[in-house]
C-alpha cells in the first residue's frame, strides 16, 4: 500500500455569529493549527477580515477554503455572504487559490452516512485525538450551539477539501 503524500497547506475559515473559526490542515488527518476567534464590534465583517488577512501572513496557506453559501436564502446568512465576497477579494488580492465546498458536498466527503454537523464532528474527534477533547455534548433543543462547534465545521471544510482532490485510491 502506497501512502498519499500531499503537499498543501489549507486554511479553512468558518463564520460565526461571534467571529470566525478556522483549522489549518497539512493532510487530511493532520491539523497543523486551529482556533475559534472572537470579533468585536456591531459590524463584524471588517474585523473578521483583517483577522483572517493576519492569519494568512502568518501561515501562508496554499489553499483558503470556505462554505458555499450560494444557494443560502435566509436573511440571515446576508452578512456571511458580504464576509464570504470580502474574503474571496483577499484570497484573490494574495493570490490564494480559493476552494467552496457546500453543506452536501461536506456530508458526502464523510462516507458514512453523516447527516448531522455534530454527528461529522463524532467523526473528526475519532479520527483526530487532538480534536477529540473539544468536542462539545450534544446540543439540546433549547439552546444555542456551542462555539466549539465552529472548529468542526471549519474541520469538515478542510477534510472535504482534501477528499475532493485526493482522487482515486492508490494502487
Amino acid at each position: 500500500m502506497t501512502a498519499r503524500i500531499y503537499d498543501e497547506l489549507v486554511l479553512a475559515i468558518c463564520p460565526t455569529p461571534r467571529g470566525f473559526a478556522y483549522a489549518l490542515f497539512e493532510a487530511p488527518l493532520s491539523p497543523v493549527d486551529w482556533g475559534v476567534s472572537e470579533v468585536l464590534g456591531k459590524d463584524k465583517n471588517p474585523g473578521t477580515v483583517e483577522a483572517v488577512t493576519r492569519l494568512c501572513k502568518r501561515v501562508r496557506p496554499d489553499t483558503l477554503v470556505l462554505e458555499d453559501r450560494s444557494h443560502a436564502v435566509s436573511p440571515r446568512y446576508a452578512r456571511v455572504r458580504r464576509l464570504h465576497a470580502l474574503l474571496t477579494a483577499l484570497a484573490e488580492e494574495r493570490e490564494i487559490p480559493l476552494a467552496r465546498y457546500s453543506r452536501p458536498a461536506i456530508r458526502s466527503a464523510f462516507h458514512w452516512g453523516m447527516i448531522t454537523r455534530y454527528e461529522i464532528a463524532q467523526a473528526i474527534a475519532a479520527f483526530i485525538p487532538a480534536f477529540e477533547n473539544r468536542l462539545p455534548p450534544p446540543r439540546k433543543l433549547w439552546k444555542s450551539d456551542y462555539p466549539r462547534l465552529w472548529l468542526f465545521d471549519a474541520a469538515s471544510l478542510a477534510m472535504t477539501h482534501f477528499a475532493s482532490i485526493a482522487g482515486p485510491e492508490p494502487p
